[in-house]
């Protein structure tokens, strides 16, 4: 016999070998379900019932994940819109804030426009060459524009502090000096230099007083 027959031959053994195998393990497959369908049918009904309350279960269970996911992506798309909406209320938020400084002087401003408008009728007065404006006049309109600004200190809470003749109040008064003045109770304010103010009751500025010793 030839080196090649040789060689044939030991191939044609390898192929047989691995055939046999192959159906060795089909067998085994074949066995294994046999096997199985056995113990399937050598199960009594009550066994079945359970196996078959198992799988309706198992099965149950399933559908209540389900069931659980779906609800957690409804949360998840939820909690976004939330998100969204507290970002948005909170943009309009700062924006009301802004607008509320910006304007916060609004009612005051409007108030003092006639305050203003007084003392522009007062300068062409003087600067018409013209019109002949007499003293009395004049501390007439000063007067007057004096009574509207304070009314609109007055209506938007400012109160004028003018303490003469009041005990010295280190709270709302600075006293710039001390006089001897017999005719006054000491502590007690004789003179103002410089009004305090007021803003609902809280001290703007003192009032720069002289306290009698």
């Amino acid at each position: 016999m030839t080196e090649e027959n040789v060689n044939s031959t030991e191939n044609d053994v390898d192929l047989n070998e691995e055939a046999i195998d192959q159906n060795n393990d089909d067998l085994d497959e074949i066995e294994g379900i046999e096997e199985d369908e056995e113990i399937i049918a050598e199960l009594d009904d009550s066994e079945l019932s359970a196996l078959e309350q198992m799988q309706e279960k198992i099965e149950a269970l399933q559908e209540q994940l389900d069931e659980a996911n779906e609800k957690v992506a409804q949360k998840d798309d939820e909690i976004l819109r939330v998100a969204a909406e507290g970002m948005n209320l909170q943009k309009r938020l700062q924006r009301d804030l802004d607008n509320t400084r910006k304007f916060a002087n609004d009612k005051i401003i409007k108030a003092m426009i006639p305050v203003m408008d007084s003392f522009d009728k007062a300068l062409e007065v003087i600067d018409d060459e013209a019109c002949e404006v007499t003293t009395e006049a004049m501390i007439e309109g000063t007067q007057n524009t004096h009574k509207i600004f304070a009314k609109v200190l007055e209506d938007n809470g400012i109160e004028i502090v003018n303490p003469v003749g009041e005990t010295f109040d280190p709270e709302q008064h600075e006293a710039m000096s001390m006089v001897p003045s017999p005719d006054h109770d000491k502590n007690t304010i004789v003179n103002v230099f410089q009004k305090g103010y007021l803003l609902n009751g809280r001290v703007v500025r003192a009032a720069m007083v002289v306290v009698a010793q």
